[in-house]
């Protein structure tokens, strides 16, 4: 099949469900690559301060590469000292360190919502050009008709078949770095140097 043919059976707003899906794909590898390796390296440097706390550096940790261990570092050097306001600093710190996950995080419920359409604005177009086609005749043919239905209701399966993964991704990812904002609350509360007293 060639790509004019192709662009013809699914039209315009198909051939934006394509690239919609392109996206989808690329931000979820990135997503799910980027959390495993930032959790995973995370989860060492913790392991390796529980054995030997000494090891807490926590202006290198401000420097690292990962943005979990400057969350860690920058909540730790902070001192909250009660839980609420360990829970604000975390807040933001997670924020400013985690923005363009989050911005990915925004895209990916973006496209979950918008497939949908972009598939039933496919299904009315592909729709209205049948009923243009069958006015133009005087005897109808049922399987021209039924032909022109399952070619307008292709753009709808494509949308839901975007939406379904994406969306399931979308809230597996939201489940980690839920899990990483736990995980930092109470890491950071268990390195943290209690606050001198004034």
């Amino acid at each position: 099949m060639d790509v004019q043919r192709i662009y013809d059976y699914i039209g315009a707003s198909g051939a934006a469900l394509v690239a919609v899906a392109a996206i989808a794909a690329y931000l979820c590898a990135k997503n799910a690559f980027y959390l495993a390796w930032t959790g995973w390296i995370f989860r060492r440097h913790i392991a390796a301060l529980t054995r030997d706390p000494a090891r807490l550096d926590v202006e290198s940790g401000a420097r690292a590469g990962n943005p979990l261990i400057r969350i860690f570092s920058e909540a730790v050097r902070a001192a909250c000292p009660g839980p609420d306001d360990r829970r604000a600093e975390l807040a933001f710190l997670f924020h400013k360190h985690f923005r363009k996950v989050n911005r990915a995080m925004t895209l990916l419920r973006l496209i979950s919502v918008i497939s949908p359409l972009l598939g039933l604005l496919g299904t009315v177009l592909g729709i209205s050009k049948v009923f243009r086609m069958v006015a133009g005749q005087t005897l109808v043919d049922p399987a021209l008709l039924a032909n022109g239905i399952w070619e307008a209701l292709t753009t709808t399966i494509i949308g839901l078949t975007i939406t379904i993964p994406v969306l399931c991704l979308y809230y597996f990812f939201r489940m980690q770095i839920t899990g990483f904002q736990v995980e930092l609350m109470e890491y950071a509360g268990r390195f943290s140097a209690p606050p001198k007293n004034r």
